[in-house]
């Protein structure tokens, strides 16, 4: 037995080094690279995983072999020291976070061993550091003529707003910040960063390396002038999409409700709209040979319960189906509410919604995520590592870059998620919405889940004739804004109450967080207060004089309308004629909307302070 694991090993081991090439995924590293950094650089390393169409800056191809930010000439590849440095610090003013407080020196030995494996032979030049002499007196005024002497104005434009080159134009060096990775982001180091890409060059791109042919007193003089076109840049809006990345979806057009990974495996899920499953295979038993939840409950029993009172079991259901009886949309809805093809032609599947096969189902094979007991016998299983990575989510919880409103398409959730706090800890979607592989998906409909996302802070005092409220809510919980959808409002709510528990007449008020938008030819966002992770709202408001003496607490309130989109929505077409099947269908709708409402917080405070 052992002399036949041998064998099996040794012939695995030389087909995962042929040609002296290790498979990227037999290396100890793969697990990290697979959960940090392939949903953005792809599970070949050619830069275009799922996340690729959201992120500020291309993501690096390391297939290709070529990296921008080194410490040596062009022609030769980074040092390990330049890959840890960009992999702890990341990259200002792109979407590459910094992992320096999450992987530990042998994660980075392994991750840096992945990155190379992508293209062994772009390392097989020995890296050798350029040397940059010290810092010289600031001179930005003798570095703007060297500008234009060097020719860095054909490329950068006159001013550095990217605008000289008509082929592949360098960013805006006025707006953005600078990108390369550093270990802080003083004056100091800026400097030095922009000395070591003008010196060093950027491999990839037509950006040459000018040690030698430029001094070094020249460099640094070039660089402070580079500092000084940059002085007015600020980080951008990380909700944002980059205007290219609209540009570019405009002519390729991502599928609506489709993950655009390339993964051939991962795409079978939801690369593409879910195809027929066809007849069923042989080997499956009656029960198995059923895309219906009520089937799949009999061996999952616990994931079924779990699903049956979840929103995504309800997905086809109220609000839908009286959009469909409106004849309002072009069915695209569809694509996420009922995904599977069997589900589009009047299929009694139809009211399951987002049911089990929809996520789990392709060509009656099983997917899911890694196997933590025995699977069925004669059910064909593959297990996948997308089931437990957000870019899982993003099918249906993200639109593509084409529907942007104001920069943001209305649908953002993923890239909310990408550049903010959670995604750089290796927390996914599933971490917060499916523990422990839960089924319940809990999430603004729920009041229990909601309040675990939030902190509210009061503070109230009374000066003289006056009383004055601060209240404070946090996203301390959401991985994405709160809410983050245009669907939801939240309400902050303040008001001054009298002993007796009596609201006090024109001590009310209250704030609205969430996107507001609205349809007229196009789609417009007329505000977005909504909450990003780790960041809060505070509203602030003061009364004086009048029935203000008789206030004795105020009480701060926080109240969700889960649905409140679609309420206006409803409401605006019951206003209208319309035909009795089809308003029953939005009355219900609207009654059900409305009746998901709830306080998700309600504090009294003593006027005079505390909390």
């Amino acid at each position: 037995m052992r002399a036949i694991v041998a064998v099996v090993v040794t012939i695995m081991t030389i087909t995962a080094e042929a040609g002296g090439k290790k498979d990227p995924r037999t290396l100890p590293g793969w697990q990290i690279y697979d959960r940090f950094c392939l949903p953005c650089h792809g599970a070949a390393g050619d830069g275009k995983g799922p996340a690729a169409p959201y992120t500020w800056g291309q993501p690096r191809a390391f297939a290709k072999g070529t990296y921008e930010w080194r410490s040596t000439p062009v022609g030769q590849p980074p040092t390990d020291d330049d890959l840890r440095t960009a992999i702890r610090y990341g990259a200002p003013g792109t979407s590459m976070p910094g992992f320096v407080q999450v992987f530990d020196e042998k994660q980075i030995e392994r991750l840096i061993d992945v990155l190379k494996a992508f293209n062994p032979g772009a390392f097989a030049t020995a890296a050798k550091p350029i040397l940059i002499g010290p810092p010289r007196t600031v001179d930005a005024a003798r570095g703007a003529t060297l500008w234009t002497q060097h020719g860095c104005d054909k490329c950068h434009g006159a001013r550095g707003r990217g605008d000289g080159a008509k082929n592949e134009p360098p960013y805006d060096l006025t707006t953005q910040l600078l990108r390369r990775p550093r270990e802080s982001d003083d004056v100091d180091e800026r400097r030095r960063a922009v000395v070591m890409s003008i010196a060093t060059g950027l491999a990839g791109t037509p950006m040459p390396g000018y040690q030698g042919p430029v001094t070094d007193a020249d460099l640094w003089a070039l660089a402070d002038h580079v500092l000084a076109l940059g002085a007015g840049a600020k980080p951008r809006d990380s909700a944002a999409l980059d205007e290219q990345s609209i540009i570019e979806d405009r002519k390729e057009r991502l599928a609506t409700g489709a993950w655009p990974g390339n993964d051939p495996d991962e795409a079978r899920v939801f690369g593409v709209p879910i195809r027929p499953q066809g007849a069923p295979l042989p080997q499956l038993a009656p029960a198995e040979a059923s895309l219906s939840a009520r089937q799949c409950a009999r061996c999952h029993a616990k994931q079924a319960r779990e699903w049956q009172p979840s929103v995504h079991a309800a997905a086809s259901t109220w609000g839908l189906s009286a959009r469909e009886a409106d004849h309002a949309g072009d069915g695209a809805c569809n694509r996420c509410h009922t995904p599977l093809a069997e589900q589009q032609v009047g299929d009694p599947l139809r009211d399951e919604g987002v049911t089990c096969a929809a996520c789990h189902v392709r060509d009656w094979v099983r997917r899911g995520p890694p196997r933590r007991a025995a699977a069925v016998p004669g059910y064909p299983l593959v297990e996948l590592a997308l089931y437990e990575r957000s870019d899982f989510c993003m099918s249906c919880h993200q639109l593509p870059p084409r529907t942007a409103v104001n920069g943001k398409p209305l649908l953002n959730t993923y890239k909310e998620w990408l550049e903010g706090p959670y995604m750089r800890r290796g927390i996914q979607c599933q971490t917060c919405h499916m523990p422990d592989r839960e089924h319940t998906w809990r999430g603004i409909h729920d009041r229990e889940a909601f309040r675990q996302g939030i902190r509210l802070d009061a503070h109230v005092t009374r000066v003289g004739e006056s009383v004055a409220v601060i209240a404070k809510l946090a996203n301390i919980g959401a991985g994405h804004y709160l809410p983050t959808t245009p669907t939801p409002a939240v309400w902050l709510r303040i008001e001054l109450l009298d002993r007796a528990g009596r609201i006090i007449a024109g001590a009310r008020d209250d704030l609205r967080i969430g996107r507001d938008i609205e349809f007229t030819t196009a789609w417009h966002e007329k505000r977005d207060t909504r909450i990003a992770p780790g960041e809060s709202v505070t509203m602030s408001r003061a009364w004086r004089k009048g029935r203000v003496a008789e206030a004795t607490h105020a009480r701060i309130t926080v109240e969700v309308f889960p649905d409140d989109y679609y309420e206006r929505l409803f409401a605006a077409r019951l206003a209208s004629k319309l035909p009795p099947a089809t308003k029953r269908l939005y009355e219900s709708s609207l009654a059900r909307a409305k009746a998901a409402h709830y306080i998700a917080e309600q504090r009294d405070v003593a006027i005079g302070g505390g909390k």
